[in-house]
């Protein structure tokens, strides 16, 4: 009898005593006739091995040899059609029972016949379905004798089949398909592939019905797919040409199963696409079958694995320019707008075709910037979010795109992102996104998430630069963006991007709020060592004249002057910053004030503030009122602006409102210190406007020697001799910047016996109190924190009964009563002192 194989894992039989055997008893087993021995494994297992010499001994000869072949080709059809046959549970009693053995040995018994060598592998490729199965086959040399047989039987196309799905369903474990790249399993797949891969002849088209030598084909295909687990496997198939043998499969001549199996292969070759499969892809010319299969044009069943295969192949430079010429871009920007968080592929994709201009313009015209900034909005902790913001950087000279970017609310984003970075968050996680685009095939390595060059290609093997850096560890010496001067760390493309919004014309409505200038501000103060791009990207700012309103409304001069000149602080975290990162940022601070004073006091620039003063909101006026001291030496726009206007009046009776305004005590000291440095700097300006009035006779000295001498006062004296000038000193107060101010005991702390009120509530519990304070000798510094020297010498001035006569105010007076701030009794000096001290100093001021 010989077998005819209809399709894999069938097999029919032709008229002969064996087949007639074989019907009888299926058709018995089918019907569960007990007496039917087919129906017991154990009788199958018996029966499968050769029938031993101790037959012939026995007189029976070629008669009994000839019964025990039936008897095996019985059991082989039994466990093929009864046992095993789509039922996971019988594939797991053969295995329990010893199947395997038996198996094995007939496998590798050379005598074996076609016939029986077509269902034993039939049978094999069935048990290696279970989990389990393979796992024990790996160690019985099942795979070894697999791939042996498919060598030797090169012309059998039926074996051929059966070896092949043997083979892969071997695969698709690792250790499995390791051993079959090692065991040379891969050139006879090929071989398997390339005897269908075109007609018999020119002239003959192939067959789109089923035939053995397309199942052939169709089973090495899937066996290839398998074995394209890992990147050195895949790199191991292509260069053996894989993928050239496989382009031919896909066209629409063939099978749809074929069909199906090829292109499935071919997406998992592409997974990571490098050079060599970048070389492959121009040698098959298969792009052209792809596109059109990408577009619909071949039926909905290969459209979206095809798009899946052209989008891999996004990741080399070479083939984007072919791949946006089929119309797959707009198809990208689709898909990721569906399902964002499931179209990963794409959306890498879509980011990767930015770099060429070609594509840009055919990205643009799909909506594709809608679709990036949509998702850089919607999932900003996403590790592809750094992709789209790469993406962004590939269109800065574009003006067209830079303004739709803006539009569609890229920077507040970046300022985020930015925040997040100084806050070392992206750094914490981005050790773990690079790994899971890497398992995903999204990435060749991590290198991929700073390097954003479409001519660099990293492959596998190529060292990756990791993005979990942490924030004490120096720079590493990376790749260096054309546009970008500097190393290319996490936060360059940011800087970069809001960079290039600094150099319009007009770039206060993209990144003068306050939102945004905060952010920028946070990034200068908690990175560890803050881009120079930054620092002249602000300098840009506060150049432009059409940028001085909106830093005056959003009150980013005083935060400027808090954050950056005084380091107020008021952000959580640890202090990064070395000493020598710390005075280049108070430089800037400086340099920005300079730069904004220069053109506050221009006639444009008295103008915009005495606009936003006069016509503008509440809260306009109220940060013109803190930023006007800060930028402009002008007495009269002053006077005009502050006290005539009514702007100190609305910030200090805003700010100052009942206990029970529901003000957090952050935001309350934060606009104190803001209040005070805008006191500061304006009383500051009317007492030189005094000195040069009145003149002193008395020198001067320097803080520096104030150790020696007693230290002036910042007011200039309207008399020779000055009450604190003249008192006997036997009290040191040590200031945080290290300077040493003196005192008089009595005059801060008031007499031991006095309840007059006479002295600072402050300075008598510190002395009078029962503190360790109050037990220093007159040698022995008291460390008084949080002050500086500009503020506590007007104080003590004051306390020792240095007096200056109060004018008669030129317009209506402002009466304040202004409660402590709470806290503990030992505290530094209060907001209360520091108010009223320089409101006393100001001569437009009467404290009740």
């Amino acid at each position: 009898g010989i077998i005819k194989p209809t399709r894999p894992g069938s097999v029919t039989m032709a008229a002969s005593p064996v087949q007639g055997d074989g019907r009888q008893s299926r058709g018995a087993s089918r019907e569960g006739h007990p007496s039917s021995p087919e129906s017991s494994l154990s009788w199958c297992l018996a029966h499968l091995s050769k029938p031993g010499s101790g037959a012939e001994h026995q007189g029976h000869g070629r008669e009994a040899d000839k019964r025990s072949k039936v008897s095996q080709w019985r059991a082989l059809v039994a466990i093929r059609t009864q046992h095993i046959k789509g039922d996971k549970a019988g594939i797991a009693r053969f295995r329990t029972q010893g199947g395997h053995r038996p198996l094995l040995d007939l496998l590798k018994n050379p005598e074996c016949s076609r016939k029986t060598l077509d269902l034993a592998l039939s049978i094999l490729a069935n048990c290696c379905t279970e989990l389990q199965t393979r796992i024990e086959i790996v160690g019985k040399q099942f795979l070894t004798v697999t791939v042996e047989i498919l060598k030797e039987n090169m012309a059998l196309e039926t074996v051929q089949n059966r070896a092949a799905r043997a083979l892969g369903n071997l695969a698709m474990d690792p250790e499995s398909s390791a051993l079959i790249h090692a065991a040379g399993g891969v050139p006879l797949l090929l071989l398997c592939v390339s005897l269908s891969s075109g007609p018999s002849s020119p002239t003959t088209a192939p067959p789109k019905e089923p035939c053995p030598k397309l199942e052939c084909a169709q089973s090495a295909a899937r066996a290839l797919l398998y074995l394209s687990d890992t990147p050195p496997n895949r790199l191991s198939l292509l260069t053996q040409g894989t993928l050239t043998a496989l382009a031919p499969l896909v066209a629409p001549e063939y099978p749809q199963g074929l069909r199906r199996a090829a292109l499935r292969t071919l997406h998992e070759l592409t997974r990571g696409c490098g050079v060599e499969c970048a070389r492959e892809v121009s040698r098959s010319g298969v792009l052209a079958q792809l596109g059109a299969m990408a577009t619909g044009q071949c039926g909905k069943p290969f459209e979206e694995l095809a798009l899946k295969t052209l989008a891999n192949m996004c990741s080399q430079g070479c083939l984007r320019p072919f791949v946006g010429s089929l119309g797959v871009i707009q198809k990208f920007a689709e898909e990721v707008k569906r399902d964002p968080l499931k179209s990963g592929v794409f959306l890498k994709a879509l980011c990767l075709c930015c770099k060429e201009a070609v594509n840009r313009a055919k990205v643009k015209e799909s909506s594709g910037l809608e679709v990036l900034i949509g998702f850089l909005a919607a999932h900003q902790s996403h590790p592809l979010s750094r992709l789209v913001i790469l993406a962004c950087v590939d269109f800065v000279f574009d003006e067209s795109a830079m303004e739709q970017l803006q539009e569609l609310g890229l920077v507040p984003l970046l300022v985020a992102r930015l925040v997040e970075l100084s806050k070392g968050e992206d750094l914490k996680y981005g050790k773990l996104k690079a790994s899971w685009l890497v398992a995903e095939g999204l990435i060749s390595s991590e290198g991929d998430l700073l390097d954003s060059s479409a001519c660099v290609v990293l492959t596998p093997q190529t060292p990756a630069t990791t993005l979990a850096t942490p924030p004490s560890a120096p720079r590493p010496a990376a790749y260096h963006h054309p546009y970008h001067p500097e190393p290319w760390t996490p936060e360059s493309p940011i800087l970069l991007l809001l960079s290039r919004f600094s150099h319009a014309t007009d770039p206060s409505a993209a990144l003068i709020s306050a939102g945004v200038m905060s952010g920028l501000l946070y990034y200068l103060t908690q990175h560890q060592d803050p881009s120079s791009r930054c620092f002249r990207m602000l300098c840009r700012l506060s150049c432009n004249p059409n940028c001085l309103q909106a830093l005056v409304r959003t009150g980013s001069v005083a935060l400027i002057c808090h954050h950056l000149c005084q380091r107020g602080g008021g952000y959580e975290g640890e202090d990064r910053q070395t000493d020598r990162v710390k005075a280049k940022v108070k430089q800037l601070g400086f340099a920005l004030l300079s730069n904004l004073r220069v053109q506050c006091e221009s006639g444009f620039g008295s103008g915009v503030v005495a606009h936003v003063m006069l016509s503008g909101s509440e809260s306009d006026k109220m940060n013109c009122a803190l930023s006007l001291p800060l930028i402009s030496s002008n007495k009269s726009l002053l006077k005009k602006l502050l006290v005539d206007s009514g702007g100190l009046l609305l910030f200090l009776s805003d700010w100052f409102p009942s206990p029970h305004s529901g003000r957090t005590s952050r935001l309350h000291s934060l606009f104190s210190s803001l209040l005070i440095g805008c006191l500061s700097a304006l009383t500051a300006g009317f007492q030189m406007d005094l000195a040069k009035n009145h003149p002193s006779p008395g020198p001067t000295q320097s803080a520096g020697d104030i150790e020696a001498f007693p230290p002036p006062s910042k007011r200039p004296r309207l008399a020779d001799t000055c009450p604190y000038g003249a008192s006997s000193f036997d009290l040191l107060l040590l200031l945080d910047d290290g300077t040493r101010v003196q005192a008089s005991r009595e005059a801060v702390g008031g007499g031991e016996e006095e309840a007059d009120g006479v002295g600072s509530e402050y300075f008598r519990a510190l002395l009078r109190g029962g503190f360790g304070e109050a037990r220093r000798g007159a040698e022995e510094a008291i460390r008084i924190k949080d002050v500086s020297a500009g503020v506590l010498l007007p104080v003590l001035h004051y306390l020792h009964g240095c007096r200056l006569p109060i004018p008669p105010p030129p317009s209506p007076v402002l009466t304040l009563e202004i409660d402590p701030v709470g806290g503990k009794q030992m505290t530094p000096i209060t907001t209360r002192h520091k108010v009223v001290l320089l409101l006393s100093r100001w001569p437009l001021v009467r404290l009740s």
